[in-house]
């Protein structure tokens, strides 16, 4: 058999095979050495890219990565995205604090976003003016800039505090919380440059592309969880989910994920605003991980890190010309998050040094979330791939400096010490049948 059709075959399977079998390897070997796993992945993409393996074995990846399977592996990424951000959503509660505490993730979250993406969008702005397109407006590629440098990996970060039973300590639930808002608000300078760059005025965006957005989030918010509680509800009382539920909930994201690219906000949009639109039901994110996460885990998303190491080329950023620019943008990217968090924190609602410390560090994570953004601007041609191969190392820094920057405050005695002040103020006890998110996630 010879057919186009099988050849394209035989190149996707082996494709997938390698990224699957390096993203496990390089996530282990991460782990290993105290770091998050979606580190290793994030490296394995690169290797796959031209830096090493491209390099290396031109007619190995020229086998792998023909004209004809990057939109294939492209657009099983994209669908694994979009699911995996409808998990997300499904996971995350958020648990507000007592008196002024309540009013932390919030100070935390802008303040997160304001300075890092002014700061960063002038740095940015300033470092990269000579990677700037033909095309795109100076303070276009500024607000993106600024909006990439702002983002959180709040998957990650909430993974990293379930792993260590922080979540619902007095820390966890600031983080987390201040993490899904900051990401909101970066999808929102997303969608503002997005709208902008495709429709070419503020008014064309607003119409087209705003007005559309918030119609889709308002009917999502009303329709979604009218048409599945009694579900379920009857899913956790049976203590599975059957396949017609779990169809039903794909294929919703699916279509509103088609939606928002449609739009023009990008279907990670859609599975994320699917997510969070779900009835919170005590019992059930564990069933739906237990059907789904392991799949998107391990299959899916390793073929975007492996589709963003394609577009990396770190052996261009070895010459002066790129490489302080790049340390430049690297501190601007840590120090405009990391103080941000620790200001905020430190001296508007007294927290010790030591825990503001970790924040800013744990806050300064960016991990995949910065990667779908700046993929994003590398499609819409806000980027050129110098830039884009810059903002990867930024993601990569950050990511493998945030464990272990918290960790030099939240030693094990702290932690435990953390964790029994929690139990003492959580208001009520976890609902029978419910067991803390499992954050399964890779950033």
């Amino acid at each position: 058999m010879n057919t186009p059709n099988f050849e394209v075959l035989l190149h996707v399977t082996a494709a997938v095979a390698v990224i699957v079998v390096l993203a496990r390897v390089c996530g282990a070997l991460a782990e290993k050495v105290g770091q998050p796993a979606v580190v290793g992945e994030m490296v394995s993409g690169i290797l796959l890219g031209p830096t090493l393996l491209g390099s290396l074995a031109p007619g190995f990846t020229g086998y792998l990565f023909t004209d004809r399977t990057r939109p294939v592996l492209y657009t099983v990424a994209m669908l694994g995205l979009c699911l995996y951000m409808f998990l997300v959503g499904a996971d995350h509660e958020i648990e507000t604090g007592r008196g002024r505490d309540r009013w932390a993730p919030v100070a935390l979250a802008v303040t997160g976003v304001v300075g890092p993406a002014v700061l960063g969008g002038l740095g940015g702005g300033l470092l990269l003016a000579g990677e700037r397109p033909a095309g795109v407006a100076p303070w276009v590629y500024a607000v993106f800039l600024g909006g990439a440098l702002s983002i959180t990996a709040f998957p990650m970060l909430a993974r990293v505090l379930q792993e260590r039973r922080m979540v619902h300590t007095r820390f966890g639930r600031t983080a987390t919380t201040a993490a899904a808002v900051d990401d909101a608000l970066a999808w929102c300078l997303l969608a503002v440059v997005t709208s902008l760059v495709t429709r070419g005025s503020a008014l064309g965006a607003v119409t087209t592309v705003v007005l559309p957005a918030l119609a889709l989030a308002v009917a999502v918010l009303v329709v979604v969880p009218r048409v599945f509680r009694s579900r379920l509800e009857a899913a956790v009382h049976r203590g599975h989910l059957d396949e017609g539920l779990l169809a039903a909930l794909l294929a919703t994201t699916l279509v509103v994920g088609w939606a928002a690219d449609a739009i023009g906000i990008y279907s990670v949009f859609g599975g994320f605003l699917v997510g969070v639109a779900l009835p919170r039901v005590p019992g059930f994110a564990p069933l739906l991980h237990g059907s789904a996460l392991g799949l998107v885990r391990t299959l899916m998303l390793p073929l975007f890190f492996a589709f963003s190491g394609l577009n990396t080329d770190l052996r261009t950023l070895a010459s002066p010309s790129y490489l302080l620019p790049l340390v430049a943008l690297v501190l601007v990217a840590a120090v405009t998050k990391s103080a941000a968090g620790y200001v905020v924190l430190r001296r508007w609602f007294r927290w010790s040094h030591g825990e503001a410390f970790a924040m800013g560090a744990i806050m300064n994570a960016r991990g995949l979330m910065i990667l779908i953004f700046i993929n994003a601007g590398l499609d819409l041609g806000v980027l050129s791939r110098p830039a884009f191969s810059m903002l990867v190392v930024v993601a990569v820094v950050t990511t493998a400096a945030a464990v272990p920057l918290y960790r030099r405050h939240f030693s094990d005695a702290v932690e435990e010490a953390a964790r029994e002040e929690g139990l003492r103020r959580r208001p009520r006890a976890t609902a029978v049948g419910a067991r803390e998110p499992e954050w399964a996630s890779p950033g």
